[in-house]
């Protein structure tokens, strides 16, 4: 799959989310705005909800969605967006979405995730594997897959 949504219109300018689901890995980029004003990648870091950084919340987006359907989808990309590139086993990705490691520059993040889950232990987990050692894979639920064909 891969198609690009118009989402609906923040700031005065149209935002757009490019959807690929390919091999088993789901990849969401947005686009906001054009020309010299336009930028692209993970907009997802603009909105509050989802990171205290955070430019502007969903209310301020005017979307051709819901707004339940449309929190969902970016729900989803929060969750879901490059499944294949974790850094923690399934249950090492869990705890740490259930207890967020808040640390900003210059403490580490991956030190700080990696003491967690040790102190949980976590790390190593059951089957051996130490948080950050490779890239692991997360399959996609098809009912998420099933909600972005439905856009």
């Amino acid at each position: 799959m891969k198609k690009t949504i118009y989402v609906g219109q923040l700031d005065n300018r149209s935002l757009s989310i490019t959807i690929k689901f390919s091999d088993g890995r789901l990849s969401l980029t947005g686009q906001h705005g054009s020309g010299k004003r336009a930028s692209g990648g993970q907009l997802i870091m603009n909105f509050k909800e989802y990171d205290n950084r955070g430019y502007c919340t969903l209310a301020d987006l005017s979307s051709v969605y819901s707004p339940e359907k449309t929190k969902k989808l970016f729900d989803i990309w929060k969750r879901w967006h490059l499944n294949d590139m974790q850094a923690g086993s399934p249950k090492q990705m869990e705890y740490l979405r259930k207890n967020p490691v808040n640390v900003t520059y210059p403490v580490s993040y991956y030190d700080a995730a990696s003491k967690m889950l040790a102190l949980a232990g976590l790390n190593p987990d059951e089957n051996g594997y130490k948080y950050g050692h490779s890239w692991m894979r997360e399959e996609v639920p098809a009912e998420v897959i099933a909600f972005l064909e439905s856009f």
